[in-house]
Order: C-alpha cells, then sequence, then structure tokens
C-alpha cells in the first residue's frame, strides 16, 4: 500500500511539474509546429527535393502569412536525413534571394544573388569537392525559400524558376510536434499574442538555436513566419496613425518611407495585410504593396505612399477593412532610420 502511494504522489508531482513547465515549452515549440504545418500542406502537393512557385501572390494565396505581393516564391521542403543535398541556380539582375530554413525556424543563410552552387548538411555529413556556399542544418527536414522580385517581367521570372534545381534532399520528411492541452495552448498562444507589441522585428529571428529567446522567437513567426534576420532584409511593422489607434478601413493614412535605407542593389516595399487574417487584402485594382520599382520617388529621396479604402492619391495602395502593413528594406543600411511617418488625411 505505501508503495503504491508513493508511486501516485510520484506520478502525481511529475504531472505537476510538467503542467508548470507546459505553457513555456509550448512556446518553445510553435515555431516548430508552424514550419511542420506549413511543410505538410506543400507535401499534399509536391514532392521532397523539388521547387514549386507561387507566380505572383494574390489575397487567395494562404500559403504563408504576410507575403509580399510582387514576387515570385519558389518553396522545396527537403530532408538530409539519407545525405547532403546541393541546390543550383541562375543569375537575376535584380533582386533574387535563396533563403534556408530549419524546422526550428532558424535560418543560418540567406544568400543573395548565389554565384554558386549551395549544399545543404547536417553537422555530421561531409560537403561534396568543390567551390560552394556550404549551409549546415540542426534539423534534417528544411525549406529553402527562393524570393525572385517581379518588375514587369513575369515571364522572365518564370523561365528562370525553371532552372533552380536540387540534387538530392528527397529523405524521410517525418517531423515529430509536441502536442498539448486546449487549456495550455490557449494560455501560451495569448503570451506570444500579447508579445509582438514589444518585439523588435530586426531582432525577431536568428541564425542559429539561441540568437533570440523563445518568446521573442515565437512571437517573430506569429508576426510573420519565413521572416529573416536583419543583415539581409530589415523590417518596420506599421500598426496605428499617429494618434496611436489602429488603422482602420474607412480612412486615408499617407506614409512617408525615409531616405537611404537600402543599397543600389537592394529594394524596400510597403505591404498591406487584413489585421484579420495577416494576408493580402482583395480589391479591384489588384494593387498589394508598392515597392522602390513601382513607386514615384521625392525629390527628398523619399518616398510617399497612400493608404485608404479608394487606393487613390500617390503611389495609392487600396484597404477597405482594418489593416497594418510592414516595410521590408532587402540589402538594409546598417544603421538606417526605419521609421515611416503616418498622417492620417
Amino acid at each position: 500500500m505505501r508503495l503504491l502511494i508513493v508511486l501516485f504522489l510520484t506520478l502525481l508531482l511529475g504531472f505537476k511539474a510538467h503542467a508548470l513547465d507546459s505553457i513555456e515549452d509550448y512556446i518553445k515549440e510553435y515555431p516548430n509546429q508552424e514550419q511542420v504545418k506549413m511543410m505538410q500542406a506543400w507535401l499534399e502537393h509536391n514532392s521532397p527535393g523539388t521547387f514549386g512557385f507561387t507566380g505572383l501572390v494574390d489575397p487567395s494565396d494562404t500559403t504563408v502569412v504576410t507575403p509580399q505581393a510582387t514576387v515570385d516564391y519558389g518553396y522545396n521542403w527537403f530532408s538530409l536525413s539519407e545525405g547532403s543535398a546541393v541546390l543550383h541556380t541562375p543569375r537575376y539582375e535584380r533582386f533574387f534571394s535563396v533563403s534556408i530554413f530549419d524546422m526550428l525556424h532558424n535560418v543560418p543563410a540567406v544568400i543573395v544573388n548565389p554565384e554558386k552552387p549551395i549544399v545543404l548538411m547536417r553537422p555530421d555529413q561531409t560537403a561534396p569537392a568543390g567551390d560552394f556556399h556550404v549551409v549546415v542544418l540542426e534539423t534534417d527536414q528544411g525549406l529553402a525559400l527562393t524570393r525572385m522580385v517581379v518588375v514587369g517581367n513575369e515571364d522572365e521570372v518564370t523561365r528562370l524558376g525553371q532552372s533552380i534545381r536540387m540534387q538530392g534532399g528527397d529523405g524521410s520528411m517525418r517531423r515529430d510536434v509536441q502536442r498539448f492541452s486546449p487549456a495550455i495552448e490557449k494560455a501560451a498562444l495569448a503570451i506570444i499574442t500579447a508579445s509582438i507589441a514589444y518585439l523588435d522585428p530586426d531582432k525577431a529571428f536568428g541564425q542559429k538555436s539561441g540568437d533570440v529567446g523563445y518568446i521573442t522567437a515565437a512571437g517573430g513567426v506569429m508576426l510573420g513566419q519565413l521572416g529573416t534576420p536583419s543583415e539581409t532584409v530589415r523590417y518596420g511593422t506599421i500598426l496605428v496613425d499617429e494618434n496611436g489607434q489602429p488603422f482602420n478601413g474607412t480612412d486615408t493614412y499617407v506614409l512617408t518611407v525615409p531616405a537611404g535605407i537600402v543599397h543600389d542593389d537592394g529594394y524596400f516595399s510597403i505591404t498591406v495585410y487584413g489585421s484579420d487574417n495577416k494576408l493580402l487584402i482583395a480589391n479591384d485594382k489588384k494593387i498589394y504593396d508598392r515597392t522602390r520599382y513601382s513607386s514615384e520617388q521625392n525629390a527628398d529621396g523619399t518616398y510617399t505612399v497612400t493608404l485608404g479604402p479608394d487606393g487613390e492619391g500617390k503611389n495609392g495602395i487600396p484597404t477597405g477593412k482594418p489593416f497594418y502593413a510592414v516595410l521590408r528594406a532587402y540589402v538594409p543600411v546598417a544603421g538606417a532610420d526605419m521609421a515611416v511617418k503616418v498622417e492620417t488625411q
């Protein structure tokens, strides 16, 4: 009888200890959960180690939250369980990047306009002989994400995308996901959601585990899955007007993007998303963003972007419902002020 009591107390204490830790465990597990969800959805229509391309993203595309509109994304979920893989890419005169993600949402490499093939491998694997960009992942499975900016040349971008290929990468795609009770999930998601208001987008993503804290990593993934570290792209999240009020779908707002935030081989974009789903907002003009390539520049080097229900005004983007906007600066100038001025008309 005494033994049974001891066993019962041991189990009870163990359960309580786990319960005390489980909210933290959920937050740690959240990036893996989201990566696996995206991977499994992609694998329903694609094979490991092969690329699928989005073409120009529109509001009906729910593959990833907070997508860019004038970018052709290439997705390749792969596995290194059977050995390393080699990624071959073409040359492109405009912005083209290859981002490598592991299942913990670490980003061990973002290579802009790669000039040589890319080897993807685990720490215990041997790289093939030759001149390569070498990228080491913490997990067997991962994602190679390509971004190719489209500037009225969708046919060219589509043709170049067809030449992006991977040798290998077709190992096991099995990836475990930890499960939690509904109560723990609700509590943990509330913490992650609350953290976003204090999140610095420039510090939300890291190259390896430990570069950013668990809550920061989870908040970054919730705000914009597949975001990348600030060395390659800096983010500015624009959530409220000059009075601190969330953007609505009836007023018109004028944003001023600072001058000199990207180098000559980079570009910026302002993209608008619905507050309810973090996706592009459908509109008759089919305009969802403004970029360095699609905006008229001011004499002082700044850019004016007008956000309103009708999409009118200088460099206008239609809204029509509560929204927020994200500024992205690719190939950013280190230390540049990314603050966007907001005025309500």
